[in-house]
């Protein structure tokens, strides 16, 4: 039963960190899609 815990210990790590990656990586996606339509507007907002 014991091997049995490790290897749900293990999964659930995993779940985890794919998670957390998978989330760092939307928001670097969102922050590099929306960037181009900020300094679009500081641009018009400063001329």
């Amino acid at each position: 039963m014991i091997p049995i815990m490790y290897d749900v210990k293990a999964g659930f790590f995993l779940v985890v960190v794919l998670a957390m990656l998978l989330f760092i990586c939307a928001i670097a996606t969102l922050g590099t899609v929306l960037q181009p339509v900020r300094w679009s507007d500081r641009r018009r907002s400063a001329s």
